[in-house]
């Protein structure tokens, strides 16, 4: 046979490669709606419509109402809005999915080469695993959207008249939809600068010449540099709308760097402690390598736009994980034109380059890509949980989440039509707006650039820290008559449970494992509190129907959500209840037997206490709190010298956990091994915050070492 077949054999097995790419692309971006800014955006696309008119103050909350606020997102409230009514939730899906293929489309259609598709699948495979944790139907997937089409015209259509009206209008478009609109400046500003390092600067090799423009492909850039700044003015709100991405540029410093530390997607994607973990971000840093590594290979042809491009966004996704979708789309360009000046004989061996070698080897690599692909499809195809409400497997694909928000709590207030002015917290405030706005007006909701640092400080000494004062002032200052606490996705913080629990004047009328819902004894809920009071102390767990629910391995975690709840607020009889009834669902929930201990060492039990943290430890052994218990209940056996070996094994689960590291200094000191017992408290000591918590504890501790060693 011909090399000429084989050529062909190739070409097809990689066609069929990337349709199986592009196929897991579009079901991977059918994931069900998860995100809880959707449905802020939502109720703001909906009153923007009702109404007419973008507001530059804030509508929405009962914190802020009336206050400045930039809505840069507007044009994609409406968008997703209007989306949502012609065609429903699943509309919205099947938008973002337009959106994702068009936009990988794109980006393969600037390196495309059909004699090597083998390069591109595994590379935009990588690429997909980056992209799909922005899968959130957020004004992010249009930005991305903007980013490629931008790069696609400037590096493709620049010689185009037509090209400085194209990329003004997507500008205004742009600068309506999302923050992030500046970037489309700097990709001109990046080109600029780049060509007046290649005219003005000497380079190596033949860096001067790789993708030097035209006089007129020059000017022409200019022009779109001024054409976009002009287009930045297309918006409802003025210069504030100019300005607003430019500070939130600037504002990644400072007191804002507070959300940084507490918002996971604004968190920093690597660590020294997890920069060597292969388990870690590891599409993100194959991604660095692989393009880093093809400069490399492409020394001698290098175009400076791309390379400062690379820079660039490199350092934009080592600041936050929500910008690291930014740097994958650079680095499949990046390596895409970078090998495609590296020609094959050059990185082989001699005795294998010949033709048919190549197109054979290349062939049978595609068909194992293929396969991989469509088993990698398969196995996530399955990804789903249970529905305990409709006793069936939710799939992990189109619909609304089951297990992010507090749907069921939310119904509640919308079918009994409360209203008021409600504490909550950060997670549930957008999705309290989409449901319940306007009856309901929330304290707090995920929109940082509005409330600030000093607001998100005063959030977090409620909610993470239980302050009474703080949380009565609050009350006062916004006139709050109900509280939503949320556990769908998590528990709430023991703290801020307890701080309710020691306030009779807020009456629960809603517990359930999704949320509770606290209302203040004021004249306007009197009725509701009338109808809907909960007495915890009598509270009996929901009893789920084994017999409907037959042998399906189901994990509880609605009963263990209500355990936690009632046990941080010290109803400690209906959580082991709780805890129990999980335990029948499913014998071998660690959890549940961490809560029965936790429940048994509070009235004293402690053998009991042990019996159950034993367990909890036998069914997994990383459960630190389990662990944790387990020493405890040792030492109250008048056993220290297990004690100090399972907190020993605790400090190992998590070395920086502070409880595990003063339960291991009291056990030390309880087996007579003061000097290391000292040893172990002096972290503790140095730490302000952990200082102030654990003070006293650490007191008594280092009076016994004193007594017994005289060592202070």
């Amino acid at each position: 046979m011909s090399i000429e077949f084989f050529r062909k054999l190739n070409w097809a097995f990689g066609l069929i490669a990337l349709g199986a790419l592009f196929g897991l692309v579009a079901f991977s971006a059918t994931l069900e709606i998860k995100d809880l800014d959707l449905w802020l955006h939502l109720k703001m696309g909906e009153y923007i419509v009702q109404h007419g008119f973008v507001p530059s103050f804030d509508v929405l909350s009962a914190s802020f109402f009336g206050k400045p606020w930039v809505n840069h997102e507007w044009l994609f409230q409406v968008l997703v809005y209007l989306v949502r009514q012609g065609w429903g939730i699943d509309g919205l899906i099947y938008m973002q999915v337009g959106v994702v293929l068009l936009t990988f489309l794109i980006m393969l259609v600037l390196v495309y080469n059909k004699d090597r598709q083998l390069l591109y699948v595994p590379i935009l495979f990588l690429v997909l695993q980056v992209y799909q944790t922005r899968f959130t139907i957020r004004p992010d997937i249009f930005s991305l959207f903007f980013f490629i089409v931008y790069i696609f015209i400037l590096s493709m259509y620049l010689n185009r008249r037509w090209s400085v009206w194209v990329l003004f209008a997507l500008q205004v478009i742009w600068t309506n939809m999302h923050g992030y609109s500046l970037w489309g400046i700097i990709f001109v500003l990046i080109g600029l600068s780049a060509e007046i390092i290649k005219r003005g600067v000497p380079l190596p090799y033949e860096w001067k010449l790789v993708g030097r423009l035209t006089d007129d492909e020059y000017q022409r850039l200019w022009l779109i540099a001024g054409a976009l700044i002009a287009a930045m003015f297309f918006n409802p709100l003025g210069l504030e709308g100019v300005l607003y991405p430019l500070r939130t540029l600037l504002g990644l410093s400072g007191d804002s760097r507070i959300f940084f530390s507490h918002i996971t997607e604004l968190q920093r994607p690597l660590a020294w402690k997890t920069l060597f973990d292969v388990d870690s971000m590891w599409p993100y840093k194959s991604l660095i390598m692989l393009s880093f590594i093809s400069f490399i290979f492409n020394r001698r042809k290098i175009d400076i736009s791309a390379l400062m491009l690379w820079v660039v966004f490199l350092l934009f996704s080592l600041g936050a994980v929500r910008n690291l979708t930014y740097f994958a789309f650079t680095a499949f360009l990046v390596i895409g034109y970078n090998l495609a000046e590296v020609r094959f004989k050059d990185v082989v061996p001699l005795r294998f380059r010949g033709q048919q070698f190549f197109f054979v080897t290349g062939s049978v690599i595609t068909i194992l890509i293929t396969l991989k692909l469509i088993d990698y499809g398969n196995g996530i195809a399955t990804n789903g949980y249970y529905d305990f409400d409709k006793y069936q497997r939710k799939s992990e694909f189109l619909g609304i989440s089951q297990r992010n928000f507090p749907g069921q709590a939310v119904q509640f207030l919308v079918d009994n039509k409360i209203k008021g002015n409600f504490f909550n917290d950060f997670n549930s405030g957008a999705y309290l707006i989409g449901r319940a706005y306007p009856n309901v007006m929330v304290y707090m909701d995920g929109r940082t650039e509005l409330r600030g640092a000093a607001f998100f400080k005063e959030y977090q000494k409620i909610w993470n820290d239980g302050d009474s004062k703080t949380f009565e002032d609050i009350v006062q200052r916004y006139h709050l008559t109900g509280a939503f606490i949320n556990t769908s996705a998590a528990t709430a913080p023991d703290k801020v449970l307890k701080m309710f629990a020691a306030k009779p004047e807020w009456k629960p009328v809603y517990f359930d494992y999704d949320a509770i819902i606290f209302l203040k004894e004021v004249p306007a809920n009197q009725a509701w509190i009338g109808k809907f009071a909960l007495d915890f102390a009598s509270w009996k767990p929901k009893e789920l129907n084994l017999q409907t629910l037959g042998p399906a391995k189901v994990v509880p975690y609605r009963y263990l959500r209500r355990a936690q709840a009632l046990y941080d607020m010290g109803y400690w009889e209906p959580a082991r209840l709780e805890a129990e009834a999980a335990i029948r669902v499913l014998p071998n929930y660690d959890e549940a037997f961490k809560i029965l201990g936790d429940v048994a060492a509070k009235s004293g039990q402690h053998l009991k206490a042990f019996e159950y943290y034993r367990l909890a430890c036998a069914y997994d052994n990383g459960n630190l709190d389990a662990r944790k218990g387990l020493a405890f209940a040792y030492m109250e056996l008048n056993n220290p010298a297990k004690a100090v070996e399972q907190a020993r094994v605790a400090m190992d689960i998590d070395p920086k956990n502070t409880e595990a590291r003063y339960i291991l200094a009291k056990a030390l000191v309880k087996n007579k091994q003061y000097a290391e017992g000292y040893d172990i408290l002096k972290p503790i000591l140095s730490g302000k915050k952990e200082k102030a918590e654990y003070k006293e504890r650490v007191e008594v501790l280092l009076n016994a070492i004193q007594s017994n060693v005289g060592k202070k």
